[in-house]
């Protein structure tokens, strides 16, 4: 029998802890209490390309600019909905924004945006930690 493998899939219980925390992350991120959190954590609203529906994901950031960069694993399935492009809504900081998303799996781009997330992880760390990742990158849209 052969089994196939995710490379950097989250374990099952780290999954399972992040699916619990999440509802908890979306209710501080929202909440006055925000400021403990959100320089390191924001809200993305996406709609799905097939079901049209609304999915609203805590996720880690960084901020450079007019640009946020996001690192999740290829294993979860909602950043698929950003593939080619798409517009998306961004809870930062106790404000709301538009911005457009992009997805890349391109191992520099991983890299790059894990330094952005990561800075003080030195560059070696972050070119072994770009398999199984993919990158996305919003671009803030003036109001």
């Amino acid at each position: 029998m052969t089994t196939t493998t995710i490379p950097n899939r989250p374990p099952f219980v780290l999954r399972m802890l992040i699916k619990a925390q999440n509802p908890f992350m979306k209710w501080l991120l929202r909440s006055s209490r925000h400021t403990s959190v959100s320089d390191k954590y924001l809200l993305i609203t996406l709609t799905g390309r097939k079901s049209g529906r609304v999915y609203t994901i805590p996720v880690q950031y960084a901020q450079d600019g007019e640009h946020l960069y996001i690192v999740t694993s290829e294993s979860y399935t909602w950043w698929k909905n950003l593939r080619g492009g798409a517009p998306v809504q961004v809870h930062l900081r106790g404000r709301d924004y538009n911005g457009y998303a992009i997805t890349s799996s391109d191992p520099q781009t991983i890299s790059t945006a894990l330094g952005h997330i990561y800075p003080s992880l030195i560059a070696e760390k972050h070119t072994r930690s770009a398999p199984g990742k993919v990158a996305i990158t919003i671009t803030l849209q003036s109001a």
